[in-house]
């Protein structure tokens, strides 16, 4: 008897063999739907069907046609999750990760106003941050001076309604990794970024998992705790991005996904929690079985390599010498040569990233900055 299928659509880039490799420990084949499958560099041993992914016709008509064979639907990511949990309910698949409840939480406009944090009391003050109600990957996000630029950037759109207004905090960002069935919740640790300047919000470097064990990083899961049950969250793996001000820690967004870049890679690896189990175990809709004490094992860190200028990617010298670098240095392509780059303003500019794992993150971070200055891109 052949294996019933686990249908994803889309998903991140890294990680389709480690949920593979988890699909079959629960009788599943891992296939994935991708509209380019290029994308999905660790994929080998994955079978991986290009596919129109965005023409939601076409993805319920190959549900319908392969539907005895499918046991669930999911996806890892934030933009394909919501429909495939309106699909799995469509074509009755089972799950507690609900449509209604995952499409409210992609609305970063209704998460703030739920969590009392939308608004300072007193109404806007300036700078402020205009972001797509919905968006991902830093795109379209506006730093505006003053409520004339406010306006004007408001009048620019077709639907003012896309976009929600959030206050300039002052202060490193960070995100906090965990995961909720809504009865437990586990907490990974939290993974620290190296921005450029403003108004450009492009993650230079991300470090896994950051300060971890310290009183710091005990006052930031005391903080998220609250805020999921709360939210009554249980969706899942949950990507909570936030600022330290001065007057405490203020949430930026919660994303209902798992962690993109290298982040989810860096706790499988870091950690004796397996990500890839949890969200499997979440899409198959069966109880996860996870550790229930986490402990560190090692530090990771990568640095994000971004295009400077528009035109085409052909070649990206230096990689062969990253192996001269200690920490176990690595190179992870995010463009292939011949592609045209067209934004400097958000994850499309990355070329790839470079990342080192440590006894401890900050010798991680240290390893990977190094090396990747070994990197050296030419577009034309």
């Amino acid at each position: 008897m052949s294996q019933k299928i686990l249908l994803a659509v889309e998903a991140m880039t890294l990680g389709v063999q480690r949920m593979n490799e988890n699909a079959a420990r629960h009788g599943y084949s891992l296939v994935l739907l991708a509209e380019d499958p290029t994308m999905y560099i660790d994929s080998a041993e994955t079978t991986v069907v290009k596919f129109p992914t965005r023409d939601r016709n076409a993805v319920e008509a190959y549900i319908a046609e392969h539907g005895a064979k499918i046991g669930n639907v999911f996806s890892s990511t934030d933009t394909w999750g919501v429909v495939a949990a309106e699909l799995r309910e469509q074509f009755g698949f089972g799950s507690r990760i609900k449509f209604e409840k995952l499409a409210k939480m992609r609305d970063k406009g209704w998460v703030l106003q739920k969590l009392g944090d939308a608004y300072p009391t007193g109404g806007p003050t300036y700078p402020r941050i205009l972001k797509p109600r919905s968006g991902t990957g830093s795109m379209d996000i506006a730093l505006v001076a003053d409520a004339s630029e406010h306006r004007r950037v408001l009048e620019a759109q077709v639907d003012a309604d896309f976009y929600i207004s959030q206050p300039y905090y002052r202060g490193p960002l960070y995100s906090a990794e965990a995961w909720s069935d809504g009865r437990t919740t586990l907490f990974f640790g939290v993974t620290n970024r190296i921005m450029t300047s403003p108004a450009v919000f492009l993650e230079r470097v991300k470090t896994f998992p950051h300060e971890h064990g310290t009183e710091w990083e005990a006052a930031v899961e005391a903080w998220i705790r609250p805020l999921l049950a709360q939210l009554d969250y249980d969706l899942g793996l949950a990507h909570i991005e936030f600022i330290e001000t001065d007057d405490g820690f203020r949430l930026v967004e919660l994303n209902a996904r798992m962690a993109g870049a290298l982040i989810t890679p860096a706790i499988d690896h870091c950690t004796n929690y397996d990500p890839y189990a949890l969200a499997i175990a979440d899409a198959l809709d069966i109880e996860a079985e996870p550790p229930a004490v986490r402990e560190i094992v090692a530090g990771h860190s990568h640095v994000s390599i971004y295009a400077n200028r528009t035109g085409t990617l052909t070649a990206v010298d230096g990689i062969d010498a990253l192996s001269h670098y200690p920490g176990n240095v690595g190179w992870v392509s995010a463009k292939e040569l011949g592609e045209t780059i067209t934004d400097l303003t958000s994850y499309k500019a990355r070329i790839g990233n470079v990342h080192a794992v440590a006894p401890s993150p900050a010798l991680a971070q240290d390893c990977a900055i190094a090396a990747a200055h070994a990197i050296k891109v030419r577009i034309e």
